[in-house]
């Protein structure tokens, strides 16, 4: 006798982050940014596309970068890179993997800094969920399919940022000079 193993069927659906808008990548170089990116890739060609986004309180905005390509991308998503500006240059707040665009800035805040919810899938996952990550204090995790990140329990508010990040109409193409 054959058995299949099949879905748990529970009759409820996964909650969706409710997109009060969405934002597109932003299309001019930052040389600053770039030089940033440079320093934690370790490579002067590259494509990236990003968005300037408030995630707290703080004066200026921080940069919100999506790696696209072979070097920074697998089936479960590419590489995301959080900078904030310090003293005429950004510095790394967080680096995360497994990311699609678009990514929402939520509502919701922990100790300080907006949450993130990404959308989670490939890899070895049968059905994508939106995963919550949380600002621990010091850093965003580093992987949405692990603690402290966690599946979207409730429905929450927020923007979603690098819209169209994986066309390459929004890429950004940094070569050597």
């Amino acid at each position: 006798m054959l058995f299949l193993a099949a879905p748990l069927c529970t009759g409820q659906t996964p909650p969706l982050p409710d997109i009060i808008r969405t934002v597109a990548p932003e299309t001019k170089h930052d040389r600053k940014l770039e030089e940033a990116i440079q320093r934690e890739i370790g490579d002067s060609r590259y494509t990236y596309a990003y968005n300037r986004v408030k995630l707290h309180n703080g004066e200026a905005s921080e940069a919100l970068v999506y790696m696209p390509g072979a070097d920074f991308c697998g089936s479960g998503g590419c590489t995301c890179f959080i900078f904030a500006p310090r003293g005429g240059e950004y510095r790394l707040v967080s680096r995360l993997s497994l990311t699609k665009p678009p990514i929402v800035v939520s509502s919701h805040r922990t100790n300080g800094w907006s949450d993130l919810v990404v959308f989670v899938s490939g890899g070895g996952i049968q059905s994508g969920y939106y995963a919550v990550l949380p600002f621990d204090g010091a850093k965003y995790p580093d992987n949405p399919t692990v603690n402290p990140a966690a599946p979207l329990k409730d429905r929450v508010g927020g923007v979603a940022y690098l819209a169209g990040a994986d066309s390459p109409k929004f890429d950004i193409v940094v070569t050597p000079q």
